[in-house]
């Protein structure tokens, strides 16, 4: 990441194009625009500067064509690297001309107030947007600093990407907190071998998902550099127990793992070093209750101004204060870090041409995957072999869901099977693929 200095002077350009564009968009009381760039410097200093000039700021949850056409259809203006051809009749804020703005710094500083609003899966399957305010926000990270001792890193590190809630608390505004350096996101762990040799004898914080710890334990380059990580963070999904004990065993230290969700905030954290059940603690100010008869957790949180907020997960309470997570009550599933309804697959598929019906299942086993099984209509589709339909259906989902959300095993049967209650199950379903 540049320096500070630079990241100011680029926040204030930035600004002055948007004051320049609500002159022309005066009238309207409320604006809001998209925000979605691939790079964490230019997303920072953009969302900084849309903040100052209090439009409220829509992040998209992946670069798919279909998200972002949807976001921008829905917005006064559009920002970042990665929405020139989405704009059309709205105004593009990164394609207006620098020749009329002044070089000079205005006094702009850290953004008091202002909406962010996340995009995200929600238990009906449809996407469901979450709107966070920026005082929230802030005394997220308020919270996290006073957890974990951060004053003396100068180097974060990222796997994840920086438009979500996790990331952009842990990756950007954490780091710009504490003035430390900020990288573009890394993919694999050989790439983060030079950023550590480059922090030299600086403390670096690794944020990362399961999914790549998962990959990291198995061939560990970042093992002879442990003494110099003071954290290493996981959220997105669970880290399996079989990976945290390879990893403490490599690295010499604990793996923090983080709970919680975009509409919640970070909730609990933990570290596995003591067996598989280990508790999660509770953030500071957290209240948690369980529903009686469901063991769904109810969550009381300073960052939502202690309104009681039913999570889609199952828990066991401790008299500690601690409790344990046993397993999600809705369709909504993580494959690797990311999270994707059942529902939402299964819709779309069947707005197909081809598709008559299908179920969409998540197989868990060596290696976690999605699962489809597909009733296709009476008439013959226009496809040649197997391979060809599934290159189709695949092909239709794209539009909508990432790469790793798209069901990597298909079945076509001419009906689902059905149990002697007339009922399909998973477990019937799962015998398919096996």
């Amino acid at each position: 990441m540049k320096s500070s200095e630079s990241f100011w002077r680029d926040c204030c350009l930035y600004s002055q194009k948007l004051r320049l564009v609500k002159e022309n968009l005066d009238g309207q009381s409320t604006l809001t625009a998209v925000l979605f760039d691939s790079t964490p410097y230019s997303f920072g200093y953009k969302l900084f500067a849309l903040l100052i000039n209090e439009f409220e700021v829509v992040l998209p949850n992946n670069s798919q064509p279909c998200t972002l056409q949807d976001a921008a259809s829905h917005a006064d203006i559009v920002c970042g690297n990665a929405l020139g051809d989405m704009a059309r009749s709205k105004v593009w804020v990164d394609g207006l001309p620098d020749s009329e703005l002044n070089r000079m710094s205005d006094n702009i500083d850290w953004p008091l107030c202002g909406s962010v609003v996340f995009s995200t899966s929600g238990s009906t399957g449809k996407s469901k947007q979450i709107r966070k305010s920026w005082q929230s926000l802030q005394l997220e990270l308020d919270t996290l600093l006073t957890t974990f001792d951060m004053s003396s890193v100068k180097t974060f590190i990222s796997t994840v990407p920086h438009y979500h809630i996790y990331g952009l608390l842990f990756r950007l505004l954490l780091p710009m907190k504490l003035g430390a350096q900020i990288y573009p996101t890394k993919e694999y762990p050989e790439h983060i071998v030079p950023l550590v040799k480059t922090a030299g004898k600086q403390h670096c914080i690794l944020i990362s998902s399961p999914a790549f710890l998962k990959r990291l334990c198995n061939d560990n380059v970042l093992s002879v550099s442990a003494d110099r990580f003071c954290h290493i963070f996981s959220s997105g999904g669970k880290l399996e127990q079989d990976t945290a004990t390879k990893l403490y065993a490599q690295m010499r230290f604990s793996i923090c793992e983080i709970y919680g969700s975009t509409e919640s905030g970070g909730i609990a954290h933990r570290k596995q070093t003591n067996g598989p059940d280990a508790l999660w603690t509770l953030f500071r100010g957290m209240s948690i209750s369980a529903k009686a008869e469901t063991q769904q957790l109810v969550l009381r949180s300073p960052y939502l101004n202690f309104q009681p907020l039913a999570m889609d997960d199952k828990v066991a309470l401790h008299a500690s204060g601690q409790f344990k997570l046993l397993g999600r009550i809705d369709r909504t599933v993580k494959v690797e870090e990311k999270r994707v309804n059942l529902s939402d697959l299964e819709r779309t598929l069947e707005a197909h041409a081809w598709v008559q019906s299908c179920k969409v299942i998540l197989l868990e086993g060596k290696r976690t995957a999605l699962a489809a099984v597909v009733v296709l209509k009476q008439e013959k589709p226009a496809y040649e072999s197997k391979r060809r339909l599934n290159q189709a259906l695949r092909q239709h989902l794209a539009s909508k869901f990432e790469l790793i959300c798209i069901p990597k095993k298909w079945r076509y049967v001419e009906e689902f099977p059905i149990n002697n209650q007339g009922k399909t199950t998973t477990a019937a379903l799962e015998k398919l693929f096996e």
